[in-house]
């Protein structure tokens, strides 16, 4: 009997959130770092930008579109709550997509590409004059309806939003028209840090993949050698994007630095605990390491998230508060407004006091981390 064998081809598509330039100096920013990297990138078969390609400022609409049209891949955008038209001389007038409509074209729209089902949907709905809520219109809904109605069940499907769903409003609905469905990716950006999880509705269950965002915390922080602000997220994740490589049914998933291509972090706490801090990590993943002698039982076990603030954050936060008046002036854009909050993605290990001379010589530990959809080894130098 002869053997057959399917070639199954790889699609590849970059996820990237929040651009989101305020002025002509942020532009810069993103034309030397994010348009720049993808631009260079030769390997993207589709590129989908998750909202908030400027912060409020529409005419800078043309230029952005201008640089995702360098790229040498097709490109999509979904419209964010910074997209809007804002008519502060018109008092009582709501925002809307009128520049959107000119430059984009299209608010909703649905595609198959590499054999997977794209929906790409606005949920971002004007509230009052200078205010918006998350959630989908009953003619969205019932168009949603229309394209699920005609792609089966078992087809991968991604819902790209740019708020995410467990923070729209009627969200009930909306889950009773995917539930059944069983190879479904949402998408979103919209909070400024990495969120990725399974989330539970009523025995259905979906993937959620929160992708951080381009400009980080608002393109703020120290400047790297080419000038552009480091940005660090409030979950302890650098500016980013993530890349989903779709094969038949299934995906994975790969976190990707701006301008680097660093996947976690380690830490060694003075209380001689050790955190990793897996920027693109799952909450269900797993993580082991590797250090040498006096971790060797260690390395065999497989560590599960822990809710706790990244380091990067304690430290930023640290920094900020001991600015003086004087230098917060001089240097306000070096101040990130961080939260003293939990990261979804940080795994502390206990008892590694062992690895304090390693930290010392500036030595490095092995890191091995994999969930459903994302998995990598790497080696990383200890904080």
């Amino acid at each position: 009997m002869k053997s057959l064998f399917i070639l199954l081809t790889i699609f590849r598509v970059a996820f990237v959130g929040d651009p989101q330039v305020d002025n002509a100096t942020e532009l810069g920013y993103a034309r030397k770092s994010i348009y720049k990297e993808l631009r260079e990138r030769k390997d993207l078969d589709l590129v989908i930008v998750l909202g908030d390609l400027v912060n409020d400022d529409t005419s800078l609409l043309n230029a952005s579109t201008a640089s995702l049209d360098s790229l040498s891949c097709p490109w999509l955008a979904i419209p964010g709550n910074h997209d809007r038209n804002v008519y502060r001389a018109e008092k009582g007038r709501g925002r809307d997509l009128v520049d959107w409509k000119e430059h984009i074209g299209y608010i909703d729209t649905s595609f198959v590409a590499g054999g997977v089902r794209f929906i790409l949907m606005n949920d971002v709905r004007s509230k009052e004059s200078r205010d918006y809520e998350a959630g989908f219109s009953e003619s969205q809904k019932s168009w949603l309806q229309q394209i699920l109605a005609r792609t089966p069940a078992e087809q991968s499907t991604v819902i790209a939003t740019h708020i995410p769903l467990t923070e729209m409003h009627a969200q009930d609905s909306l889950i009773e028209l995917l539930a059944g469905r069983q190879r479904l990716l949402l998408v979103s950006a919209h909070t400024h840090q990495v969120r990725r999880e399974t989330l539970s509705f009523k025995g259905f269950e979906v993937e959620s993949l929160v992708a951080g965002t381009s400009c980080g915390s608002w393109w703020r922080g120290i400047k790297d050698n080419e000038g552009v602000p480091d940005a660090l997220m409030n979950c302890g994740s650098p500016r980013c994007y993530f890349i989903a490589d779709f094969k038949g049914n299934d995906y994975e998933l790969s976190f990707k630095q701006v301008g680097d291509n660093a996947q976690a972090s380690a830490t060694l706490m003075e209380d001689g605990r050790l955190i990793v801090n897996v920027f693109g990590g799952s909450k269900d993943g797993r993580l082991s390491i590797k250090a040498g002698r006096g971790l060797s039982k260690k390395a065999r076990e497989s560590y599960v998230s822990n809710a706790e603030m990244a380091p990067e954050v304690a430290d930023r936060i640290e920094f900020n508060n001991a600015m003086s008046r004087e230098y917060r002036r001089e240097h306000k854009e070096e101040f990130i407004p961080l939260l003293k909050r939990n990261s979804p993605h940080v795994w502390v290990i206990p008892d590694c006091e062992s690895l304090r001379k390693k930290k010392e010589k500036g030595q490095k530990i092995s890191v091995r981390y994999s969930d459903a959809h994302m998995s990598f080894k790497a080696r990383i130098k200890l904080r």
